[in-house]
């Protein structure tokens, strides 16, 4: 496995990440690809054309790289991966059952979490734990999990389910191997706070968050995110025109959400208009004179991106709350974990 990545010429260049560049040259040999696809997120976009020189040396195979943005497993460019043999999509692991001809490479880290959870230990207050992490942690999760029950606590891994490939493993828009433990609160081991603030908002439990990279330990606290959030519903109050919006991507895409959020504001006497875009940027909203906007995409629109935006931007669950189908207290944090409409959307789409 090849430290992410390779060289070039003299020059080493280190992403941080380790990608399995032979089994992906192995697998386009086997196939006989004679054109392939690369497709990665921002912050492995600057190895791609690394990548496809390597590729295209050893197996003689054309590449052709996606330049566009790219967000996740579930954002598959499926206009791209039309165009080519086989598609290699890097950093993430897969939602479910993708086209044949998409293979992702999972990137990894090989920061050791012994350390961090050893230094996150006198912080738990549980005797049991729920662990949980992303897909570039979940090869070192044994690690963890051992350095916990030498001190007496006993961790848990959500099991692999639907869009979670792994024990223990959470996405950005789905916490279900985290919800499915009875336990009072979760080490979450790895970068950012969005994951275990996710997982905060998910469960209403406390969250701890281990970062393997700083070895810093931090508890999440919540309520800073649900005031904006309760900021953004009061904005949108006196809205009465919404755009819901619908994603485009394969394993975003919920038509049949946007259509009883449309149902919803209609009947409590909104007007509400279906919009389908790709990417959802705010001069698009503000050119469809929209006073606010639902989101059916990813969470992380409306949660992580609020400031971008000039006007409110709601999740499904919030956007119940403002016409009265939802209490405020029974917040709940909008989650994409149908595997069958991701499967099925990965298949039809373009």
């Amino acid at each position: 496995m090849d430290r992410a990545l390779l060289t070039t010429g003299s020059e080493f260049i280190d992403f941080g990440y380790e990608l399995d560049l032979n089994l992906a040259v192995q697998l386009i040999k086997k196939s006989g690809a004679a054109r392939v696809g690369l497709q990665a997120p921002e912050g492995l976009k600057r190895a791609t054309p690394i990548v496809a020189a390597r590729i295209a040396e050893e197996t003689g195979a054309e590449v052709i790289i996606s330049g566009d943005p790219c967000f996740g497993a579930c954002d598959v460019d499926t206009r791209l991966s039309g165009e080519v043999d086989l598609m290699l999509h890097l950093g993430h692991a897969g939602i479910g059952e993708e086209p044949e001809k998409v293979i992702f490479l999972e990137a990894r880290m090989n920061e050791d979490l012994r350390g961090v959870v050893e230094k996150a230990i006198g912080e738990l207050k549980s005797k049991r734990v729920g662990v949980a992490t992303t897909v570039q942690h979940v090869h070192k999760l044994d690690g963890a999990l051992e350095v916990l029950a030498e001190h007496g606590i006993e961790g848990l891994l959500g099991s692999a389910s639907g869009r979670i490939k792994y024990p223990g493993q959470v996405l950005g828009c789905c916490y279900a191997s985290a919800k499915a433990l009875d336990v009072d609160e979760y080490l979450f081991i790895g970068t950012g706070q969005f994951h275990p603030l996710g997982i905060a908002l998910a469960t209403g439990k406390r969250v701890l968050a281990a970062d393997p990279v700083t070895c810093e330990i931090l508890e999440i606290d919540p309520d800073p995110m649900l005031r904006r959030r309760f900021a953004a519903i009061s904005r949108a109050a006196d809205a009465k025109s919404f755009a819901v919006l619908v994603s485009k991507k394969p394993g975003q895409k919920r038509m049949e959400l946007a259509r009883r959020m449309m149902a919803l504001g209609e009947a409590r006497g909104r007007e509400m208009f279906l919009v389908y875009l790709d990417n959802i940027e705010p001069d698009r909203l503000l050119n469809l004179g929209a006073r606010a906007a639902v989101s059916t995409a990813c969470p992380r629109v409306a949660l992580d991106d609020a400031a971008k935006y000039r006007i409110p931007v709601l999740t499904p669950p919030e956007f119940e709350v403002l016409v009265g189908k939802r209490e405020w207290e029974d917040y709940l944090f909008d989650e994409i974990d149908d595997i069958k409409t991701a499967r099925r959307n990965l298949k039809q789409a373009p």
